[in-house]
């Protein structure tokens, strides 16, 4: 039954429900079986991560409880004889939905918060970790700590000593709760390089017209 439908299909029109049934019902695993389910649970993935409304949540659970069922210890003998990696890839792709559900558990009312999104944003575009006394987007101290404690009881930063300093790092579900904003910001600074050849060539062809 799995194989008689497009791998389309399993992505983007059936149930996790249907998905289980079929999976429940294997005889055995082989690479055509395990090809198609694999394209449908990485297009399933990337279409939950893509969103970032609150009723995406139930989606990420569903289907990472799904992969862990699929991808269950017992079956890891079977899978390890096929060319790819499948248990692993599958585990992975649970881990991701699992942590994308709990950045969509984050309030609204923590990444709203003044300078929390600006502080992540900061962390990320520095390489992932800076020192506390660096963040000087928030000057008042008692201010800039009560946020980063909030922020780190959330588990968006981590704090560690070293030596005399504090370091401030991104966590990944702190890099999840803002990559709407850095993917935004990806495509525009994509654009402005072509922005700008275009106003070049627009000059040049100005400047041929005006000269001819």
């Amino acid at each position: 039954m799995l194989l008689e439908k497009s791998p389309e299909y399993w992505a983007r029109e059936a149930t996790i429900e249907e998905l289980q049934t079929q999976v429940r019902n294997l005889a055995t695993w082989t690479e055509q079986v395990a090809e198609v389910l694999d394209f449908a649970y990485v297009e399933r993935s990337m279409r939950v991560l893509s969103r970032t409304q609150l009723d995406s949540r139930d989606d990420a659970l569903a289907l990472a409880d799904h992969l862990e069922r699929v991808a269950h210890d017992s079956v890891r003998p079977e899978l390890a004889k096929l060319r790819r990696p499948y248990h692993a890839r599958w585990r992975m792709l649970s881990e991701i939905m699992h942590r994308c559900a709990t950045r969509l558990e984050v309030p609204h009312k923590v990444l709203a918060r003044k300078h929390v999104r600006e502080i992540l944003l900061h962390l990320y575009q520095a390489g992932g970790s800076v020192a506390q006394s660096d963040l000087t987007l928030i000057p008042n101290e008692g201010q800039r700590s009560a946020t980063l404690k909030l922020m780190e009881q959330w588990d968006l930063i981590e704090r560690r000593a070293e030596g005399t300093a504090r370091i401030v790092s991104i966590t990944d579900l702190g890099r999840l709760a803002i990559a709407e904003e850095i993917a935004s910001r990806q495509t525009r600074e994509a654009r402005e390089p072509r922005a700008r050849t275009a106003s070049t060539l627009e000059r040049g062809c100005t400047y041929m017209y005006a000269v001819s």
